[in-house]
């Protein structure tokens, strides 16, 4: 809202202003609560002011993260959203202050709506503005109520097909997608194969399908990775009780005893079983090369998971998990020169610079690696590759950085925290925070979070060895 024309101060960064009146009240606001405890606040607000009174130019966000937060030339606003959400909540912080005030003071401060800067109202025209904003927001309301009662009658009355014909091409459809198994694709595939055994409860290749899908991390955002993973060691059950012959129901059962039983030898038994039943299944071979990993059987599983790509069908998305296993077996050179030959054959898929970023950080090449992490965190959108980001930026000593990203994770992990404590355990012991990353992989380790399985052989934790907490946590998951 525009001030009015006696306003000493206008709202758009530039123009002339009287600066004495807007520092008062800047001062007073200063001498308050809030601004007194929280001095990034504070350090905004004077920010904000000091530039509008000496009339600079539209602040940008590379800018305010610079002066206002110390961010270097890395600073990157897609990733690190410290500038927008400190503008929130200084905006909020200002609103707060003026509620309920009686006095006779001219001037009410604000955040403008485009961009970032100070607008300056007088009262009269402030308390105008109040009351304005309820009915765009009920209307919102309205249409976010209508749309979801919509979308629920779709559900409702989608049809179901019933033949066994049709039941076929659901599994096909639902292969199709898990042999490329984007986050999209997997759980597209998961609905798919759930509506195939829904309408066939006999179909041994939909339960197992459904079990195949439900092992990857990114395959169903509704469910945590506990869930998953129960629902499809029932799914694989199912499948060998229908059709004991089938190796890929045994390969499932090997992952879900390794990360959800913490039984290594119930898992070594089911994957090589799996294997004795169908010795071609590429993904067999893979599976079976991570839990190798797992128990720090490095050569073992570059030869499995070496097997497993040359089994692969034509056209087959490459994986990073030969590169994983030499970074894990601390071969580094021999991981970075695996990781960027998959960032140039995927054409820079976020998996591969994730890859490539873990293996450069453990190496010790932390520029390298945050500019592989922060593409990862560009295109794909990744929770872990945040992690590895924050524990890239600790490592580095960057702590603001590192903070941030734990900011991040709090922000995307509200509604799966059990999800979420061993990511936050990373950027912990990048920071040097061992105490803190402990509590958290113990906190993951409550809720048997599968992420675990892998720490004894991350090179991320390497510095935790010799911690008692550590030892302990790792005899308590059956790890060697």
């Amino acid at each position: 809202m525009n001030p009015r024309s006696n306003n000493p101060a206008p709202d758009r960064p530039g123009d002339s202003i009287d600066a004495a009146p807007l520092r008062a009240e800047m001062q007073k606001i200063l001498e308050t609560g809030r601004f007194v405890k929280t001095r990034v606040l504070a350090d905004f607000l004077r920010f904000l002011v000091e530039h509008a009174v000496a009339g600079g130019p539209p602040l940008d966000e590379l800018t305010v993260a610079a002066k206002v937060f110390g961010r270097s030339g890395n600073f990157i606003p897609q990733i690190d959203p410290v500038v927008r959400v400190q503008y929130r909540r200084l905006g909020t912080a200002l609103t707060e202050h003026y509620k309920g005030q009686e006095e006779s003071g001219p001037l009410q401060l604000s955040t403008i709506k485009d961009g970032f800067g100070i607008v300056v109202l007088d009262r009269q025209a402030a308390a105008a503005a109040r009351g304005h904003w309820k009915l765009p927001w009920l209307v919102g309301i309205a249409v976010v109520m209508l749309l979801a009662a919509g979308m629920g009658i779709w559900l409702h009355f989608e049809p179901r097909i019933k033949s066994a014909r049709e039941v076929a091409q659901l599994d096909r459809e639902a292969q199709i997608l898990l042999d490329n198994p984007t986050a999209s694709n997997l759980t597209t595939s998961v609905h798919l194969f759930e509506r195939a055994v829904g309408i066939n409860t006999g179909d041994a290749p939909g339960w197992s399908g459904l079990a195949d899908a439900l092992i990857l991390p990114v395959s169903s955002s509704d469910l945590s990775r506990s869930e998953a993973l129960a629902k499809a060691r029932l799914a694989a059950e199912r499948a060998i009780n229908l059709s004991p012959g089938m190796g890929q129901p045994h390969a499932v059962m090997g992952y879900v005893r390794l990360f959800q039983d913490a039984d290594w030898t119930g898992a070594e038994a089911e994957f090589r079983r799996a294997i004795e039943l169908d010795p071609s299944a590429s993904r067999t071979h893979g599976l079976y090369a991570r839990g190798l990993m797992s128990r720090g059987r490095f050569d073992e599983a570059i030869a499995q998971s070496r097997l497993a790509a040359s089994l692969a069908p034509a056209g087959t998305p490459p994986t990073t998990d030969l590169e994983e296993i030499l970074c894990a077996g601390h071969r580094y050179d021999e991981a970075i020169a695996e990781g960027r030959r998959l960032v140039q054959q995927t054409n820079g898929s976020p998996g591969a610079h994730l890859a490539l970023g873990g293996s450069l950080l453990a190496a010790g090449h932390y520029d390298e690696a945050i500019v592989e992490l922060q593409a990862a965190v560009l295109t794909g959108r990744s929770i872990y590759a945040v992690a590895r980001l924050g524990y890239a930026y600790g490592a580095k000593g960057d702590r603001v950085a590192a903070a941030s990203m734990l900011g991040t994770l709090d922000q995307s992990l509200g509604a799966t925290a059990t999800a979420g404590w061993a990511y936050r355990a990373l950027v912990y012991v990048g920071m040097g925070e061992n105490k803190s990353a402990l509590t958290c992989l113990e906190r993951a380790a409550d809720d048997q979070a599968g992420d675990l399985t892998f720490i004894g052989v991350d090179p991320a934790f390497d510095r935790l060895h010799s911690d008692p907490r550590f030892v302990a946590l790792k005899k308590r998951l059956g790890l060697p």
